[in-house]
């Protein structure tokens, strides 16, 4: 079924850079965008359907609610459909995004229920979602771009924005093992070293063995472990590729994730993303963001 978003913007202070890139999905648009700002550039964006913006190569927007109100840096958000939102390119150069729009209905579909979607989501930092956003221009910029690929990769990404907007509601940055799991959210698609996380805790590799240990119960190795293959189910479950999922959780191939995964579930990836679609409750699955 055909999708055409709608949406109103007044800005200034951008040049395109190359043409538009779009994808037409099921009830779904993505879009890729490539342009140049001057530092502050900017306007005001308004849409008639929600619309999630995924920000590329580390860069940032300075997002706020009202003209000269208090902006949040934001590398990547969710606006609801008719809110009002003010946007800001703090440093000028080049300002590469994708874009998801779909109507509610649609949205209400990939989401859990009770997810409030009247409520906007901003990410300072996009974390694991910064290799989807990667894979999915990836897929707009294509000759002959692939609507399956894109289709389960437009999903993962509105599902996981609302798993880290949870995520980051339950205090991340509070405590030292907040500040642990935030590294490896951001550092999803990377080998992490327990060196890394004894840096990241302040703690000397000796202590931070011990004193990770008593907090969990398990060691380190295994708990990075479980909120890689927590992510990866995530994404499995919507169809993204195991060659991808692989490459987007940090696992050195296909085949070392695979023996991960079978391990931790006692199934291959592939079977057991097979047998959660074909559930009684659809391919939804959502993870405690605190684990």
């Amino acid at each position: 079924m055909s999708f055409h978003p709608r949406m109103y913007a007044a800005v200034q202070g951008f040049q395109p850079l190359g043409e538009l890139k779009s994808l037409s999905l099921d009830r779904m648009v993505v879009d890729y965008w490539r342009v140049r700002g001057r530092a502050g550039a900017g306007g005001r964006y308004a849409s008639l359907h929600p619309r999630f913006v995924l920000i590329l190569d580390d860069r940032r927007l300075s997002l706020s609610r009202a003209r000269g109100g208090a902006a949040e840096p934001a590398a990547g958000c969710y606006i609801p459909a008719g809110l009002e939102i003010w946007g800001t390119l703090p440093e000028a150069g080049e300002l590469r995004h994708v874009d998801i729009h779909l109507p509610r209905s649609r949205l209400r579909e990939l989401t859990e229920p009770g997810t409030p979607l009247d409520r906007p989501v901003i990410l300072p930092d996009l974390g694991p979602l910064a290799p989807l956003a990667g894979l999915l221009s990836d897929v707009c910029a294509a000759a002959k771009p692939s609507a399956p690929r894109g289709e389960a990769l437009a999903r993962a990404a509105v599902t996981e924005m609302f798993h880290l907007g949870r995520a980051g509601q339950l205090g991340h940055g509070e405590t030292w093992l907040d500040t642990l799991r935030a590294h490896v959210l951001d550092q999803m698609a990377h080998r992490i070293a327990i060196d890394d996380l004894a840096r990241a805790a302040g703690l000397s590799r000796t202590h931070f063995n011990r004193t990770f240990r008593r907090a969990t119960g398990q060691s380190p190795y295994r708990w990075v472990l479980g909120l890689k293959l927590g992510y990866a189910r995530r994404l499995l479950v919507h169809g993204v590729p195991c060659a991808e999922v692989a490459q987007v959780t940090g696992f050195a191939d296909q085949a070392h994730f695979s023996r991960s995964f079978r391990a931790e579930t006692g199934a291959a990836p592939a079977h057991w993303a097979r047998e959660q679609a074909a559930g009684p409750n659809g391919p939804i699955v959502q993870d405690n963001p605190s684990r």
